[in-house]
């Protein structure tokens, strides 16, 4: 995470008492009001039927957030993906490639990064989420768009899927969707309760009413009692919704240079440099830490970070530096490093699966009804 990125969240949560922290955040509010008003204009657009919403030949589910990022979309979609898979449903995931090489210059380009004949593109076309389904999902179809729609239709016409899972799309409404299914982190759903950039809010809460399943990752990290309270108020908001509990766990650490699986008593031998670029880096962080790692030093990136080289040199050295056991990363950032940049730096990667707490079989219902009763 950036310096920036950290200052910012801990001056929208209250945690920096500076004394020009007030008038900041006040400042913020007033930007929180003009996005807010932006937000819902361009919504209006669609209600009204101003702007259009395009219908694909095949169902749509989007998976999204109310709030920006560490909600674990790319792992809810990867097991939603192998779900569908597995009831004999041909889908597709549709991206939008955020700082993906393959989709900065032509808004209209789509890539597939993957295809039923495995994967097309490199990291540096697809960027990292697109590319770690990619690699996790073999000979499912996988594309990169900012116009969904046209990778939509381009997913139909070349390969004849039955579904269309759009990653990251709760504000995409070109599309007509049969299932919106939002992600919300139990450690902090309502993203401090403000919209961008006073909080970490996209839409307001009322959003929801838009929404037919919410599923509350991360939700071991709160008592019941906090669980309890939560259901409640997305119920409040919406009596219709489909509510899920899930965390993430740990299931596998790989050596990234052989590949080979290692066990994770591995990870509480030693002291790791703990690497991660995602958007909530303290979740890769606590998950170590609930593996009983040994001692763990953070190194974070900004969300999504294309490491260089010269990163990992620097990582390198710092391990040797502090006479670290190695580092432990994971999936989204091993994409991104080729192995051969750590030399004679060990390096492990901790993959991690979705394990749903309450939920689970109104979720895979409400999939079937959707989706593979349409097939």
């Amino acid at each position: 995470m950036s310096d920036f990125e950290t200052s910012w969240r801990e001056l929208i949560s209250g945690a920096n008492r500076q004394w020009w922290a007030p008038a900041a955040r006040s400042g913020l509010s007033v930007l929180s009001g003009l996005y807010g008003g932006v937000v819902a204009g361009y919504r209006l657009g669609f209600d009204l039927g101003m702007l259009k919403t395009h219908t694909l030949r095949c169902p749509v589910v989007s998976v999204g957030n109310l709030t920006v990022g560490g909600t674990g979309k790319t792992t809810t979609v990867r097991w939603l993906i192998r779900r569908l898979a597995a009831w004999g449903v041909r889908p597709a995931v549709l991206s939008y490639g955020y700082r993906a090489g393959g989709t900065r210059r032509d808004p209209d380009a789509v890539h597939v990064v993957a295809g039923p004949d495995g994967i097309r593109e490199p990291v540096e076309v697809s960027g990292d989420e697109p590319q770690l389904l990619a690699r996790s999902l073999p000979g499912v179809p996988v594309l990169i768009g900012k116009k969904r729609v046209l990778s939509g239709e381009r997913a139909c016409r070349e390969f004849a899927v039955d579904v269309c899972v759009l990653d990251d799309a709760f504000q995409y409404w070109r599309l007509r969707k049969d299932l919106e299914i939002v992600l919300m982190s139990g450690a902090n759903p309502f993203g401090y309760g403000r919209l961008l950039p006073r909080g970490m809010l996209r839409e307001s809460p009322g959003a929801l009413r838009r929404a037919d399943a919410v599923v509350v990752t991360h939700a071991g990290w709160i008592d019941a009692e906090a669980r309890e309270k939560l259901r409640n108020e997305l119920r409040r908001r919406n009596p219709r919704l489909v509510v899920a509990e899930a965390r993430h766990v740990p299931v596998a650490l790989r050596d990234h240079a052989t590949g080979e699986r290692v066990s994770l008593e591995e990870l509480r031998k030693g002291h790791w440099l703990a690497v991660s670029s995602l958007g909530q880096p303290e979740s890769f962080e606590r998950t170590l830490m609930e593996l009983q790692a040994g001692e763990i030093s953070p190194a974070r990136f900004r969300d999504h970070h294309p490491y260089t080289e010269e990163d990992v040199r620097a990582l390198c050295r710092r391990v040797e530096r502090e006479a670290l056991t190695g580092v432990v990363t994971t999936e989204k950032d091993a994409v991104k490093i080729p192995p051969t940049w750590f030399a004679n730096t060990r390096c492990c990667v901790l993959e991690i699966d979705l394990e749903f707490l309450s939920g689970q079989n109104d979720i895979e219902s409400l999939l079937r009804a959707r989706v593979a009763g349409a097939n």
